[in-house]
């Protein structure tokens, strides 16, 4: 992965929770923000998110799950689930305001459905979020729409969006979603494990093209092999081979979508050693070989 990713994930040390600081007079929080910017790390926090990235294109992380995103990249992300967006561009880039975030306390939409029978529609769309949801087709295009509308709203025309936005996301076909953490459930890790399992990230994205082994990245952030393992399968659900290996599909991916190197080529440049192990795990991350990706890719 090139200087890009390096620059931006060295700065992906976090706190585990996110303190989302309420909006007092609404029921959501509605926000945008650079990249880089400190809120764009790997971090949890208890509100339910709804994400839209409206430039530039890298890696997406949701708990277990590890793709490429790009422009206009939609996603509705659940209570205490991890997730972070790497940009990848070169050292002295910045994206303005790559980010739309609206945030919203599930616990006080569903105290709200039940003397409100229209908000329970909102319960099969929290159960989805648990999981984390990327949006795509026609509702990715308009679910996006409906979040920038949010913007500089207030009182009842506020809630009208909001309404209007979560009316999208809960209404879209099975076929425009694709659910990306495949436990469900939350993974809540202490300030001291987000600061050293962030640090690990960033050894790991600065040196995907080396070899990789555990070993050297526990010793990176100061632990012992089992304590670093425990930490990552803890982090991530799927463990540091998983991990690594996904991440490293999804950089191949992109130099496959953006590039003309020859397969074999960027076999050996996201850090794999042999081809007929590249095309194994890409075909296990993507269902597809690398050849196969680049010429639906073209078309």
């Amino acid at each position: 992965m090139g200087a890009a990713a390096r620059s931006r994930t060295s700065e992906a040390a976090s706190p585990v929770r996110e303190l989302v600081v309420p909006d007092p007079s609404s029921s959501v929080r509605w926000h945008q923000h650079d990249w880089p910017h400190p809120l764009a790390r790997w971090h949890y926090h208890p509100e339910v998110e709804i994400h839209l990235v409206r430039e530039s294109s890298g890696t997406v992380m949701v708990g277990d799950y590890v793709g490429p995103f790009g422009p206009g990249h939609l996603s509705l992300i659940g209570s205490f689930l991890p997730h972070n967006w790497i940009s990848h561009l070169g050292d002295a880039e910045t994206v303005r305001n790559r980010d739309v975030v609206l945030q919203l306390d599930q616990d006080r939409f569903l105290a709200a459905a039940e003397t409100l029978p229209e908000l329970e529609s909102l319960r099969p769309l929290l159960d989805d979020a648990a999981r984390g949801v990327e949006y795509c087709g026609r509702t990715a295009v308009e679910g996006a729409a409906a979040l920038e509308a949010v913007q500089g709203t207030f009182g009842l025309r506020r809630l009208a969006a909001v309404a209007e936005l979560l009316s999208v996301l809960a209404e879209s076909p099975e076929p425009d979603r694709r659910y990306l953490d495949s436990h469900g459930g939350s993974y809540r890790l202490g300030v001291e494990e987000t600061e050293l399992f962030n640090r690990a990230l960033s050894y790991i994205t600065d040196h995907l093209a080396d070899r990789m082994r555990l070993r050297d990245v526990a010793d990176e952030v100061g632990l012992s092999r089992d304590a670093f393992s425990r930490l990552f399968s803890k982090a991530t659900g799927v463990g540091f081979s998983r991990t690594v290996n996904r991440m490293r599909v999804t950089e191949a991916s992109r130099l496959l979508r953006t590039t003309d190197l020859p397969v074999a080529e960027i076999c050996y440049r996201v850090g794999f050693t042999n081809l007929s192990n590249f095309n194994r795990q890409f075909r296990a991350t993507t269902g597809t070989t690398p050849s196969h990706y680049r010429r639906i890719d073209q078309h």
